[in-house]
């Protein structure tokens, strides 16, 4: 049955339920078993430079986005050796329908921690989570 539901999100673009079941799963974990390990954070996302003639000036876009999730997983020894993964990196997994935009490489998240920029972005099969490089800004 849940294989038929996905294959019907997959050619319907509609949910059937079973991204819902998932992604409440995990906000309930995120809220019992995990809580002591789930942070906030938020983004400030220069999108465009707007140059004003009148002012001789440039404006800057800013879309600002925030979530919260497991911010602060480590790589393993293989990641780290073979795949080009600093040590300091941290691994981000947080719930898609918990972020208010969707995370581009190169932004900064402020967290409780420090800032930190996303490095590497991979979403889940379900659409339900995206995993994130994070690397620590000096």
């Amino acid at each position: 049955m849940q294989v038929l539901m996905a294959l019907a999100y997959h050619f319907t673009g509609h949910d059937m339920g079973l991204r819902d079941e998932i992604q409440a799963d995990i906000t309930e974990a995120f809220n019992d078993d995990l809580a002591d390990a789930v942070h906030t954070f938020t983004c400030d996302r220069v999108v465009s430079s707007n140059w004003n003639p009148k002012t001789n000036t440039s404006e800057e876009v800013v879309e600002h986005y925030e979530g919260r999730g497991v911010l602060f997983g480590s790589y393993s020894q293989y990641e780290i050796q073979t795949l080009g993964v600093l040590a300091t990196d941290k691994k981000a997994t947080v719930l898609q329908n918990e972020v208010t935009k969707e995370p581009k490489i190169d932004d900064e998240w402020l967290t409780a921690l420090g800032s930190f920029r996303v490095i590497h972005i991979q979403q889940d099969p379900a659409a339900t989570i995206w995993k994130c490089q994070l690397r620590w800004v000096k």
